[in-house]
């Protein structure tokens, strides 16, 4: 993913003016917000016009998170932008924008020339600034600080997070008497997570989520491991759009037993998130297609 310079640049023409510019070292940003009338004193093409003049830089992302509606006015700007990018052989993307304009865009018939995208990772991909099937570092640490907080919210127990590692062939196949299992999809990234423990927490979990004494994993129980995995992956979800990442959920599966395997998604490379209790370790696996960057950057 692309970086900003460190003087990123902002401009923005009055209160009044639902968009600003944002200057990143690589592409330019056009975020709108609120309701985009097109009747605006100020014109996105001539602001486009501005800082392309100025920058030299042709990738645009225009970033709709924070917009409720566009006009037909301000979409026939949207397009004129489009149409000066592609004159300099450039490339434009929407983001996140609300299934309302998302509609709009398709009933007039330019979705396929104002291409949308789920994420501002996928957007950055589509320009080659962000390696599809790609995941870094910087994604394991929205899982870590997820783990954290469901184990002291929901189950009442505190979590010291000991350092990542990649796992091995050498490594145990499990690590734990019980694993919570979900898929995780992305528009630019596909694997899964999974949550392991000795049968001993797992107890333990029961009695403080439920207020059960049970002696055993059992059907009647095994499920809370998968609920877990839900609710780590959805407590996840908010750091990782900030990030560039809009992940979609799937049912979580449950598995336990001595032998028992987990069977990742994908063929990718396994990351170990190793968490210790007063009862013992328990651990995170987050299997990916590939993972870029150095390990000691995992808070």
């Amino acid at each position: 993913m692309s970086k900003p310079q460190s003087w990123k640049f902002w401009r923005n023409w009055g209160r009044n003016v639902p968009f600003e510019w944002v200057r990143q070292s690589d592409h330019l940003v056009l975020k709108l917000s609120g309701d985009c009338t097109g009747d605006e004193k100020v014109s996105p093409l001539d602001g486009f016009q501005k800082e392309q003049k100025e920058t030299g830089l042709k990738l645009l992302i225009v970033q709709c998170v924070d917009c409720g509606h566009i006009s037909g006015n301000f979409l026939r700007e949207l397009l004129a932008i489009y149409k000066t990018i592609k004159s300099l052989n450039g490339q434009m993307r929407l983001v996140g924008a609300n299934e309302s304009i998302q509609g709009f865009l398709k009933s007039n018939g330019v979705d396929r020339v104002l291409i949308h995208k789920l994420s501002l990772r996928g957007a950055l991909a589509d320009f080659g600034l962000a390696k599809s099937k790609d995941i870094d570092v910087n994604f394991i640490n929205p899982f870590l600080n997820a783990t954290v907080k469901v184990f002291k919210i929901q189950c009442f127990i505190e979590l010291k997070a000991k350092k990542p590692f990649l796992k091995s062939n050498a490594d145990p196949a499990l690590l734990g008497d019980v694993s919570g299992i979900i898929s995780i999809t992305s528009e630019t990234f596909a694997g899964t997570l999974a949550i392991s423990m000795p049968e001993k927490i797992f107890l333990q979990i029961v009695k403080n989520m439920l207020g059960e004494e049970v002696s055993t994993i059992s059907e009647g129980n095994v499920d809370l491991v998968g609920e877990l995995a839900n609710m780590i992956l959805g407590q996840a979800k908010v750091e990782l759009a900030s990030l560039g990442y809009r992940v979609e959920m799937a049912l979580p599966s449950c598995v336990w037993g001595k032998e028992h395997k987990i069977k990742h998604f994908g063929s990718g490379k396994c990351m170990v998130l190793p968490f210790e209790t007063e009862w013992g370790m328990i651990y995170s696996e987050i299997m990916a297609q590939t993972i870029s960057g150095e390990l000691k950057s995992v808070a």
